[in-house]
Formats: C-alpha cells, sequence, structure tokens
C-alpha cells in the first residue's frame, strides 16, 4: 500500500493491457471505461501492443499511452523475447519519467500480467490483476496463474459467480478476490424509445422478431453449435424470427466463421440468418434485438449479456459463469444448461410468443443494470482499490 500520502491522495497507475486483433474485446473495452470513469482522478500510462480506437480514447482521456509489439502468433522464442522487452519497457516505465511516480501496477490478460510480475518483485509495487475470462469446466490454471495469484496484491473479478469458481480452481488467490461489475454507459446502452423505428433506420423489419447474437464469432462463443441445432427448428417454429450476429466475421481467413456460414447453408435457414461483422454502433444493435441469445462456451461476465440487460432487452444464455447471478437472480432472463439445444430453443420460442414476459424481464434487467452496472458506483470501487494501491478493502 502506498506510504506517505499526499491528502488528496493521486493514484499514477502504470496498466498493461493486451489486445487481438479483434474489433470485439470486451475486456478492453471494460479497462477503457474504468479509465475514463477516472481520468481526472488519477494520472494513467498505458503500455500496448496495437495502436486502437481505445488507445485513442486513452490519448483523448489524458493519458501516456506507449505502444510495443506483442504477439501470440510469433514462433515461441520470438513471443518470448518480445515478452521480456515488455517487461523491461514496463520497468523503465515505473521508474521513471511521468507525471508522478507510479504508484500502482494493473493488468488485465495473463500475458500482460506476466510482463508486470517482475516489475512488482524488483520495484515492490502494488500489482493489481483483473481477471476477465474463466476457464472451461476441468481445466487447471497453469503455474503463471499461480505466481500471479501469489505475488498480486489484489484480484479482481466481475461477479460472485465468478469468483467462487476461481477461489476453487486457484486457492492461492483466494484471500485477495475482490468482486467488481464490468462498467456499462447507461447513456449509451438504453432502451429504445421506438424499438420499430431503430429497426427500420438498422435496415431490419420492424415486423420480424428480431434474435442477436452480440459476439465475434469464434468456437468460445458457441454460434455453430446454435446455427446447427437450434436455430432450424426455431425458425420453422417462429418464421417471424430472424438471427442477427453482430461481431468480428471472417469466413475467409477463420475457419469456425466458415463452418458458422456453411451450417446456414446446409440448414436452408439463410433467408432468417444475417452477418452483420464487427460495429461500432453495438448499443443500437442491442436496443433494436427483441431477444438476446448468448450461446458462449465459458464467459467471465459476457458483456452482451449485461449491456442487453441495460437495453431493456431479455436474454437467454446457457450455464456460462455469471448467468445465473445476472439473470435468473434479477428476472432479467433465462439460463440453459450447456449442450442443451431443446433447452434453448423451448426458452427462446416461449419468450417469442409471450411479448409480456419479454417486456417484464427487460424491464427488470434494466433495474438491475442501474443498480450493478452503474458509473458512480463502480467508479467510487475502483477509485477505492487504486488509492489501497490494490488490496483487498
Amino acid at each position: 500500500m502506498p506510504r506517505d500520502l499526499p491528502t488528496p491522495y493521486r493514484p499514477h497507475v502504470l496498466f498493461a493491457a493486451y489486445q487481438t486483433g479483434r474489433g470485439s474485446n470486451g475486456g478492453m473495452e471494460s479497462a477503457t471505461q474504468i479509465f475514463e470513469a477516472l481520468a481526472g482522478e488519477c494520472d494513467w500510462t498505458l503500455l500496448t501492443n496495437r495502436e486502437t480506437a481505445r488507445t485513442a480514447r486513452w490519448r483523448a482521456g489524458g493519458a501516456r499511452v506507449i505502444v510495443q509489439p506483442l504477439s501470440d502468433t510469433r514462433p515461441r522464442p520470438l513471443r518470448a523475447l518480445q515478452l521480456g522487452l515488455w517487461s523491461l519497457r514496463l520497468r523503465a516505465l515505473a521508474r521513471g519519467s511521468g507525471p508522478a511516480p507510479v504508484s500502482v501496477l494493473h493488468s488485465n490478460d495473463i500475458r500482460a500480467a506476466q510482463a508486470l510480475m517482475p516489475v512488482a518483485r524488483n520495484s515492490g509495487l502494488p500489482l493489481l490483476h483483473t481477471i476477465r475470462d474463466t476457464k472451461c469446466p476441468g481445466e487447471a490454471y497453469g503455474p503463471q496463474w499461480r505466481r500471479l495469484a501469489r505475488q498480486a496484491t489484489g484480484i479482481v473479478t466481475l461477479s460472485r459467480d465468478m469468483a467462487a469458481m476461481v477461489s476453487a480452481a486457484l486457492p492461492e488467490a483466494a484471500g485477495k478476490l475482490t468482486t467488481v461489475n464490468s462498467l456499462v454507459d447507461l447513456e449509451r446502452f438504453r432502451p429504445a424509445p421506438d424499438r420499430a423505428a431503430l429497426k427500420t433506420e438498422l435496415g431490419l423489419s420492424p415486423d420480424e422478431l428480431s434474435v442477436g447474437i452480440v459476439a465475434g464469432v469464434f468456437a468460445k462463443k458457441g454460434q455453430l453449435e446454435f446455427l446447427s441445432e437450434v436455430a432450424p427448428g426455431l425458425v420453422a417454429a417462429q418464421p417471424r424470427i430472424r438471427i442477427h450476429l453482430l461481431g468480428d466475421f471472417d469466413p475467409v481467413g477463420n475457419g469456425y466463421a466458415r463452418a458458422c456460414a456453411a451450417a446456414v447453408e446446409r440448414a436452408g435457414i439463410g433467408g432468417h440468418v444475417r452477418f452483420h461483422g464487427f460495429s461500432d454502433r453495438v448499443a443500437e444493435w442491442t436496443a433494436a434485438f427483441d431477444i438476446v441469445v448468448v450461446p458462449s462456451v465459458r464467459e467471465g461476465l459476457a458483456r452482451c449479456m449485461i449491456e442487453a440487460m441495460a437495453c431493456g432487452v431479455p436474454v437467454v444464455s446457457t450455464e456460462v459463469c455469471s448467468a445465473r447471478e445476472m439473470l435468473e437472480e434479477t428476472g432479467a432472463g433465462r439460463v440453459v444448461q450447456q449442450g442443451d439445444a431443446a433447452g434453448m430453443a423451448a426458452a427462446l420460442q416461449d419468450l417469442a410468443a409471450d411479448p409480456e414476459a419479454c417486456a417484464r424481464a427487460g424491464s427488470t434487467g434494466r433495474a438491475a443494470a442501474e443498480r450493478l452496472f452503474s458509473l458512480g458506483t463502480l467508479a467510487e470501487r475502483w477509485r477505492t482499490l487504486y488509492s489501497a494501491g490494490g488490496e483487498k478493502t
């Protein structure tokens, strides 16, 4: 914990963030919203591996941003070299010439944490890590995770359910866990005053029942199983349904995306399914949907789930981490077991046939979002964590 703190104390956060090349990146979006919420109260230095729209937002908010290559697609020796160079750069930044001495180290990816751990050991600075995702059932946390759990000053999870899962799978972290839900911009993500008009604006039919899957098309997100096993029967039972997939979609370069497109063609449901690709209008699309589906294999706290809640849109999700806590406990949606295609189809058909149930779930979801994901509440949690040097309070 920082000592001899000035009054008022203004933390300087050195944040390390690995970014993929995907447009959709819930973890980095959450980190960016934390930064924007506290930009005027902390000094910030960000080391990351690529320029993106989010790094532009950090710069616009006054952060010092350094971009240095780090890639998972390089051969292992080159990746190790790049990670070592990251660590050296972070060590220099921790010692160095920012607006004030660095007081807290923060990472939200295991690669960034690996680069920060030597810096924390050598400098004595507190290390805070946010776990954004969970492992598949039965998958163990590796040695790098156990080292991080022992060394970190504090570890943040995004839900109570996630904290319980991490504590069971990574006992070294148990005494250091703090739960802080993800921030959602409740002004951007809000119920559409006129959903039919918004559908028309986005090129959808006002009369269709729009089911949205908001995620990049990758295996973890489970779109292939949904399109193969759920969608054909669903559209046969409810011809008004149109399924919209919003998120990174590369059927040329990505075999999983190609398999999803082939599944739609094979089932003969191309008139009911559209792949829109990445969009920077996620808030408008989410508010336009009548139901949002989360068919994922695993999640930490799915951003599309909580953004749908904020938009007053009911959610049907597989039983991934946080789903029962966010949907069943609040009344914002329904949860079905992994692999239960019939249960998923039934839950969607029930909602499709019951506009009043959709409206109730949407209304309670919005109320829960205002309570759980608001800027004021969560900014205060992060303010406290940074001021305490990452220690659990």
